[in-house]
């Protein structure tokens, strides 16, 4: 018997649309081509629709998460605690079931997204990735990711560019010598879970440009995103210098909790001897001694808007993409400005 799941696979859009288009107060919701295509496909299956079914229509969502991010990295990092937490929580509130949660490091076929009414995807996977799960499922939203180039999927960030910048110039401010910046790479991933490109994220991007614009050297480490890579990075970084640092930026809370401990070590008090200015504003980094100056970013809206997003793709088949910019701010903290007493 031909379900509604074998004419959505054939027709490469969501059940939610093929079971729009076989409904007759729904159908005005699907594209006209969309539509006729459905119905032809329905038809040559020889599809019957069960006479009860709009009785038993529910509304309810499914939908499926994809990580690029390691296991111990999501555990350690509470950035991505927060990102899930928004999702689970707006998904219920939304009657969408998050059904399964795949882990890219161990493969994905691309096909089977199209199981699912939407996707979302945590992290960077390449343009020729997303292109493969768009041709079985429309209906994709990339969070923290709007350092992608593909102009054909929705993304949702923040815009970690223009406050990298904003915090150089802070630091500079304060800064009794250069500025010192550690952070970690961004991973572009394939479908086979293998790491198809290695490079730079907006934060490294924009304090390159920084350093242009402002005639300053490179003193900048680039590593793994936890704390023991913040202290190894801090640890070479300072055994490489020939004068003091004077103020360090790190990409994040987790990496920098490892370099105040290294600069600890080395009795260089942050927000006494150096300005330091941190990304995440992560709950720990404010029980330190001293706290860390973090920008705050939203990490639960990035899932509350991640889940609003796909209902409404999956809803209304827009054919435009959307670019969601979620804005961050500088929160309090012990390591900037300069304490001066």
């Amino acid at each position: 018997m031909t379900t509604i799941k074998d004419i959505a696979k054939s027709a490469h859009v969501s059940p939610a649309t093929v079971s729009n288009a076989l409904n007759p107060d729904l159908a005005r919701m699907v594209a006209p081509e969309t539509l006729k295509r459905i119905k032809k496909i329905a038809s040559d299956l020889g599809y019957q629709p069960v006479h009860h079914r709009i009785k038993q229509v529910t509304t309810q969502t499914n939908c499926a998460l994809i990580t690029t991010l390691f296991i111990n990295d999501e555990i350690e990092d509470e950035y991505w605690h927060f990102v899930r937490k928004g999702i689970y929580e707006t998904a219920r509130k939304r009657n969408v079931n998050i059904q399964n949660v795949f882990q890219i490091q161990v493969g994905i076929d691309p096909g089977i997204v199209a199981n699912y009414d939407g996707v979302i995807i945590l992290g960077s996977l390449s343009e020729q990735a997303i292109k493969r799960l768009k041709h079985y499922n429309p209906n994709i939203i990339v969070i923290d990711d709007v350092n992608t180039n593909c102009s054909f999927v929705d993304t949702i960030g923040t815009d970690l560019y223009n406050l990298t910048l904003k915090a150089l110039n802070l630091l500079k401010k304060q800064a009794n010598g250069p500025i010192a910046f550690i952070g970690g790479y961004r991973m572009e991933f394939s479908l086979d879970g293998s790491v198809e490109k290695k490079g730079d994220d907006l934060r490294t991007q924009a304090y390159r440009d920084w350093l242009a614009v402002n005639h300053q050297s490179k003193l900048m480490k680039l590593t793994s995103w936890n704390t023991q890579a913040g202290l190894s990075a801090i640890n070479e970084l300072l055994s490489e210098v020939t004068a003091p640092i004077g103020g360090l930026l790190v990409a994040s809370d987790s990496m920098a909790i490892g370099v105040v401990k290294g600069l600890l070590e080395r009795q260089i008090v942050p927000g006494k001897d150096l300005p330091l200015i941190s990304f995440d504003n992560i709950h720990v980094a404010s029980f330190l001694t001293p706290a860390i100056t973090s920008f705050s970013l939203p990490k639960e809206v990035l899932g509350i808007t991640a889940v609003n997003q796909i209902c409404d793709l999956i809803t209304h088949h827009r054919q435009w993409i959307s670019r969601t910019t979620i804005p961050g701010h500088l929160g309090t903290g012990e390591t900037y400005p300069l304490q001066t007493c």
